[in-house]
């Protein structure tokens, strides 16, 4: 049965739905606001924004599930680290992430990344090193790492995963490794080592001791070592692509030549996926390089799509995001819906038409949201605001997005800043805690089903996940957009920062002369209500937001 009751909630009724508020947010009254107009400060130049073919692009649709491989969940106890940065046990492997796929596939995601999963530490060390249990400095790059599994594990994850309907992305850092590394490949390619490395402001350093990173000025020798390590994961685990670390290490000429082998090994390659086609690996290149846009731009995209990588990781967005709802590591802040337009047009200017920018809110280097809100000092509006995180990655972004593992559940660590002296914990690590896939607590389940809700809304319409964006009405207390793409409903995205409820009127004309709305929620669409002109109009509650799509639609 379609609804037809119009929204005529009181605050209290809007506070006992976990999508609209929390009565932790007391409102301090109701100002009025008029959707009318578009704003000029996004022109969806980006490869994703721009997709008026009708059909979805698998890469800007990816929902990437990301987890700390020894960290986040232990399958076999006789294998493990037992040591490492950050407040887990560090007992992590593969068989954890094989016992956790259907939990991932549960809440709506398409792919998982692994972070790296190569031999570390040396076969007779009965005492590796913190540093060997992340896995960021390789001593052997065709080897999984015995305390993670062994080759034939990696295979079933990679199957189970497809299976179920997940694509694999293996880390790849191809820039730096143990000074001890076996540089001489099956095929007897050699990779040159140097200790002149390159930092994220693109200057040099001094490696760690006993690491050293790749000279790729040594006539093409190591790109070659590289290309078959690319390949090789391909053609004998049939993974689905890669995400380089401090991919600025590379020439980002050499980054596209690394891509090109990747898309040539997964053409030749095939496998079952959970629909029971045969399917080729999507051959998906990202990369990580934590630095502002203008570097991200020259060392991973390039000028043209045909100089480096299609994607990278959103840091240019990542931290408005987390400016306008808690702080960022450094204390910056700015709770306003100007802050995320702002991020938005950095964007814009400063990276090429033909990006597709990978959004995430945290990762193993970042602290968790949560921690952030702690750090802010808004723990008693932490339900909301991790609320409105989520609901941003899940509805906002065009391209593909990536949750750290835990952030789906709103998970901190307790009394982080007040006890990083005595714990030892450090910006840069501390989100790498336990994994956790049942016995949740009941707000825990609460946050987990909205964002299994989002993820699967924006699974089914292409104006989510490659939908152009119509950047609408932005102010101090309000965030606006709306999404369209050929052939799907229009949806309609509004954030409200404020401590008082907002009364919105949307007109006719912005909402595309729709015959009705519907606001979305896992627990019951309403219909939006009209005034005598035919405009839209809704209540949005204190630090909350609203999803509404054009036309009436059933519960599911």
């Amino acid at each position: 049965m379609k609804l037809k009751t119009t929204l005529k909630l009181s605050l209290s009724s809007l506070c006992s739905a976990l999508i609209l508020c929390s009565c932790a947010s007391a409102a301090k009254g109701v100002d009025e606001v008029t959707v009318d107009s578009v704003s000029s400060q996004w022109n969806n130049y980006f490869r994703a924004y721009n997709n008026n073919t009708g059909v979805v692009d698998p890469l800007a649709d990816l929902r990437i599930y990301q987890v700390m491989v020894e960290s986040f969940q232990n399958g076999d106890d006789s294998i493990n680290y037992n040591t490492g940065y950050g407040p887990s046990d560090h007992k992590g492997d593969l068989q954890g992430v094989i016992n956790a796929i259907p939990y991932i596939k549960s809440l709506g995601m398409n792919a998982i990344w692994l972070t790296p999963i190569f031999e570390s530490a040396p076969e007779n060390d009965t005492n590796p090193s913190m540093l060997d249990a992340t896995g960021y400095f390789t001593r052997d790059y065709y080897k999984v790492d015995r305390r993670f599994g062994d080759e034939n594990k990696l295979k079933e994850l990679v199957d189970t995963a497809h299976k179920n309907g997940l694509y694999v992305f293996l880390d790849g850092v191809f820039g730096h490794f143990r000074s001890d590394l076996n540089n001489t490949s099956p095929k007897g390619n050699k990779l040159s080592m140097t200790d002149k490395c390159l930092g994220s402001n693109l200057m040099p350093y001094k490696p760690l001791e006993n690491t050293a990173c790749t000279d790729f000025n040594d006539g093409g020798k190591s790109l070659e070592y590289f290309k078959e390590v690319a390949a090789y994961y391909v053609e004998n685990f049939k993974i689905d692509g890669w995400r380089l670390d401090q991919a600025y290490q590379v020439p980002v000429d050499k980054l596209h030549i690394l891509k090109t082998t990747v898309e040539n090994a997964s053409k030749n390659v095939t496998y079952t996926n959970a629909k029971g086609e045969n399917v080729h690996p999507l051959a998906y290149m990202v990369a990580e390089i934590w630095s502002s846009n203008p570097i991200i731009a020259k060392t991973t995209y390039g000028k043209t799509k045909d100089d480096g990588l299609d994607s990278a990781f959103d840091f240019g967005m990542r931290y408005p995001i987390v400016q306008a709802l808690a702080t960022e590591e450094w204390m910056k802040h700015d709770h306003s819906g100007y802050r995320i337009a702002e991020g938005l047009a950095y964007n814009e200017n400063n990276l090429p038409r033909h990006a597709l920018p990978n959004l995430m809110i945290t990762n193993h280097d970042l602290l968790r949201f949560g921690d952030l809100i702690q750090r802010a000092g808004l723990q008693s509006t932490y339900n909301e605001r991790v609320i409105l995180a989520l609901s941003y990655l899940a509805i906002v972004h065009s391209g593909p997005i990536t949750n750290y593992y835990g952030e789906e559940i709103g998970q901190e660590v307790p009394n982080y800043d007040k006890r990083v002296e005595i714990m030892g914990y450090m910006d840069d690590h501390v989100s790498r805690d336990n994994g956790k896939i049942k016995d949740f607590t009941e707000q825990e389940s609460k946050f987990k089903d909205l964002f299994t809700y989002l993820m699967k809304v924006r699974a089914s319409h292409g104006s989510l996940s490659n939908g152009k964006m119509d950047l609408l009405k932005v102010n101090r207390d309000l965030f606006s957009v709306r999404k369209t793409f050929k052939g799907d409903d229009d949806f309609f995205y509004f954030m409200n920062l404020s401590s008082d409820t907002l009364k919105i009127t949307l007109t006719k004309e912005i909402a595309n002369n729709a015959t009705d709305l519907t606001r979305l929620s896992p627990d019951a669409n309403v219909q939006v209500s009209k005034d005598k002109d035919g405009n839209f109009e809704f209540t949005l509650a204190p630090l909350s937001f609203a999803l509404i799509q054009s036309g009436l639609h059933t519960q599911n």
